[in-house]
């Protein structure tokens, strides 16, 4: 209800029972004297008028005075708001009742005005900021020799630049909201998006592992572009969209396709048509030459074949492929590959790939390589049978090697060169083999059977990342685990003869390093991740690794997850520690076992024995107290700290490979110390430093309980 019409009512309403009452008053109070006239009714009537007269009065000057006021008030405030326009007054009637109401209002009228010059100031300079900024963005994306797009969730432009243009040639089917697969092949481009959406739900923070780059080609299949992805976060952990960068590099590739014409030429054809020549120049024989002549000839013949031969062998091993540059390389996360490859793969419902050990990184086209791994698996399928193939990476000196086992016969080499031959790839590579697809990244494969394991074994000798495999976080220091002594765990070999009387520098060692749930084995902690690796005449054998993660069958606190790294999701569907243990355990064999903190490693190593069936009986180093041995309680004895001071490089600290790799080197230097201080064998190393442990704990109990007396 309008304030007009309620005080209308009101005042009508009061009138009425002010009449009333008046009425009622007279008749009831002033009664008619005797003998004279009734003057009740013209006193009613008079008092009566009298009271609609003043309630008139009272209606009027409220409208007159406050009403009116409020009305006009109210309409001037709702123009401020409604209109742009900051220069509206407002206009009350010369006589009032509202000034404090006015003045208000006035006061919130010019609070406004300020409120919007200052908003609409702000509003001008931030547009001639981005405006400038424009300015500069477009002149950089006009400037850049490459292609630059940037485009939706769904592959719709929503940038592009000039470059992008001229490389795709086709600016009909480029315009902003279009389809990106209209203008490149879609393979490529839905595989490294999916390849680096498996990146960012895995938890990467580094900016630099979500981008990766791709070989691709128009839609139509014509010329070939080196391109380069990135995700756009929409700032509340979603992917909008993606940029990509595009590199023409179709005169680069028909270059190094004439080089891989050469080179095949070189190398295979011409090779065995030498080989012809010499076995032709070998039987080589004429009825009139005599038998100097002809012995003479015959040694020309061969000396100049031998000679071909070796040229051809120098100019084959100068133009080879897997030369730095021959193909847009870059480095590739081998679990990324593996989940597109089982993607690729989901019309073999009954074929199953398992990666196990901690995947590593290799250098190559990421397409690429996923097309031959396509293409080796379905053939290993279809020539075996086999319906689960496990795929582990080994790191070597210079090369990761991607091996895949399987159930069932290795493949004979003629098989091999066989599949070798088949097409790989989409048709925008230009029919690409999987032998040009391997040769592409250096990669020759053999398959053997693992006498062991009773499995068969195909391996990929890739090249090794530019990256380092194990990069550290960056994160604040974590504090180092705790450090307790179980001695029963240590065993004291120095009563067995033959081996302690061993030298250090004949010892096989296996380092090793756990991550775990926790920190309490007796409390319900279980291992998630186990690495091992060789060390044997103090080299350190980076071939030779052991690499498992392990699902430990319950959640993974978060404190943990901030040291290894390690989340639920990185763990579901491992194989549990009865299955690992057993491996490791033929991976160590008989050799020393050295951990840095051993102790706190061989607890739950030593809790898991009657659950897997093995027995952890090999004699144990610990890299501590090898170093208290040497150095003495006073100093800090921390793995961080030691790597630091004897200069060995930490790559994946609070990874178990990591760690390892770590330790291991850590060792090295750490046994040359030793045999400098006059420590010849394994016995006298053993006892003197399982007494520096006694040393310390009891060093540790005094403190302590100094410090409870203080």
């Amino acid at each position: 209800m309008q304030p007009r019409t309620f005080v209308s009512a009101m005042v009508l309403f009061v009138t009425m029972a002010l009449c009333a009452i008046t009425i009622i008053a007279v008749y009831g109070v002033a009664g008619a004297a005797e003998g004279s006239d009734d003057n009740r009714a013209a006193l009613a009537t008079a008092a009566t008028s009298a009271v609609l007269v003043c309630m008139f009065l009272v209606w009027w000057s409220l409208e007159r005075y406050m009403l009116r006021p409020q009305r006009r008030l109210a309409r001037n405030a709702r123009a401020r708001v409604e209109s742009r326009s900051t220069e509206n007054s407002i206009a009350l009637p010369a006589s009032h009742a509202v000034a404090d109401l006015a003045e208000a209002f006035e006061e919130l009228g010019n609070a406004l005005k300020q409120a919007r010059d200052e908003s609409e100031a702000v509003a001008k300079r931030a547009t001639a900021e981005v405006d400038e900024q424009k300015a500069w963005l477009e002149t950089i994306l006009q400037g850049l020799r490459e292609g630059v797009l940037v485009c939706n969730r769904q592959h719709r432009l929503l940038l592009y630049n000039r470059s992008a243009l001229n490389i795709l040639g086709n600016p009909e089917s480029i315009g902003l909201g279009r389809s990106v697969l209209e203008l490149i092949s879609g393979a490529a481009l839905k595989h490294t998006l999916a390849r680096l959406e498996h990146r960012y739900e895995s938890g990467v923070s580094a900016p630099g592992d979500l981008t990766a780059p791709f070989v691709c080609s128009r839609a139509n299949a014509q010329g070939l572009f080196h391109g380069r992805m990135a995700l756009i976060d929409d700032g509340h952990g979603r992917i909008s969209g993606y940029l990509v960068t595009l590199e023409d590099i179709s005169a680069q590739v028909n270059r190094m396709a004439q080089r891989e014409a050469v080179y095949r030429a070189l190398s295979r054809d011409l090779r065995g048509v030498v080989a012809n020549l010499r076995a032709a120049a070998e039987a080589l024989g004429h009825p009139d030459m005599s038998a100097a002549e002809r012995s003479s000839f015959d040694r020309v013949v061969l000396d100049e074949s031998n000679r071909l031969s070796r040229y051809i062998d120098e100019l084959a091993e100068h133009i080879s492929p897997d030369e730095a540059g021959a193909w847009p390389l870059a480095d590739v996360y081998l679990a990324d590959l593996i989940r597109c490859l089982e993607e690729r793969l989901a019309d073999t419902p009954d074929l199953q790939i398992t990666l196990v050990g901690q995947p590593l990184w290799i250098y190559g086209d990421s397409l690429t390589l996923l097309q031959a791994l396509e293409c080796l698996v379905r053939n290993i399928h279809a020539q075996s049978g086999a319906t689960k193939i496990v795929v582990e990476t080994l790191l070597s000196d210079r090369r990761v090697y991607v091996d895949m086992r399987w159930r069932g016969p290795a493949i004979s080499a003629a098989e091999l060169n066989s599949w070798l031959e088949q097409p790989c790839g989409e048709v925008s590579f230009g029919g690409q083999r999987l032998v040009d697809a391997l040769e592409r990244h250096g990669c020759e494969p053999w398959s053997h059977a693992d006498e062991r394991s009773a499995e068969a074994v195909l391996r990929l000798p890739l090249l090794a990342p530019e990256r380092p495999q194990f990069q550290a976080p960056d994160s604040a220091p974590l504090p180092a685990r705790p450090e307790f002594y179980d001695f029963k765990l240590i065993h004291d070999l120095s009563t067995d003869h033959q081996f302690a009387s061993r030298p250090l520098n004949q010892l096989r060692c296996v380092v090793f390093d756990c991550e775990m749930t926790g920190l309490d084995p007796d409390g319900g902690d279980e291992i998630i991740s186990i690495a091992g690796v060789r060390v044997v005449n103090r080299r350190v054998l980076t071939g030779e690794t052991f690499n498992r993660i392990i699902d430990p069958g319950r959640s993974i606190p978060p404190a943990s997850v901030r040291f290894h790294g390690l989340t639920d999701e990185d763990v579901r569907g491992q194989p549990p520690i009865e299955q690992v243990l057993p491996e490791f355990k033929q991976f160590a064999g008989d050799d020393v076992l050295v951990a840095h903190n051993a102790a706190f490693d061989m607890k739950f190593l030593a809790a898991k024995e009657k659950s897997s069936g093995v027995r952890f009986d090999n004699p144990v180093l610990d890299t501590l107290l090898l170093s208290v041995l040497l150095d003495g309680e006073e100093e800090d004895h921390s793995l961080d700290n030691l790597c630091q001071r004897y200069s060995v490089t930490m790559s994946g600290r609070h990874t178990a490979l990591g760690d390892t790799l770590a330790t291991a080197e850590l060792l090295v230097r750490l046994f040359e110390r030793l045999e400098a201080r006059g420590y010849k064998t394994f016995g006298e190393v053993t006892k003197a430093s399982h007494m520096a442990a006694e040393l310390r704990h009891r060093s540790a109990a005094v403190s302590a309980q100094q410090s409870g007396f203080a």
